[in-house]
């Protein structure tokens, strides 16, 4: 049987972008795909790259690099100061990257670094399409 790590070590993060995973994903004959529909593996091979893009990411940290999943918790989960949040009972957002405005989610209660990695990871698939 193939193994997830050999899909990782043929498409690099830094040479190859999302779509080439798909690509790569949708067109394989390797067992762990067999009766998976074309949007699980789109899936699948988004998930593959945020994964392989991360794990390179927390090894060059610093000036000009990608910002850390902990940093980017730190940074987009704010308490909401929209009073139509409020009256619904919500105090949390999760922010936008490009437009802070712009809500990702919103909760009752601060979500936990698991939650805000879930909803970026769900917010990553609607960017790439498929």
């Amino acid at each position: 049987m193939i193994s997830f790590k050999s899909f990782s070590e043929k498409l690099d993060p830094k040479k190859h972008d999302a779509g080439d995973y798909v690509k790569d994903f949708q067109k394989s004959d390797a067992p762990q795909f067999k009766g998976k529909s074309k949007e699980k593996r789109r899936k699948m091979a988004i998930a593959a790259y945020l994964d392989a893009r991360d794990s390179k990411e927390d090894v060059n940290e610093g000036p000009g690099k990608p910002e850390s999943w902990e940093a980017g918790y730190k940074r987009r989960v704010v308490k909401t100061t929209k009073p139509e949040h409020k009256e619904k009972g919500y105090n949390w957002r999760i922010k936008g990257k490009d437009r802070p405005e712009i809500s990702i989610k919103l909760y009752k209660s601060k979500p936990s670094q698991s939650e805000f990695n879930k909803q970026m990871r769900r917010v990553a698939g609607h960017e790439f399409g498929g």
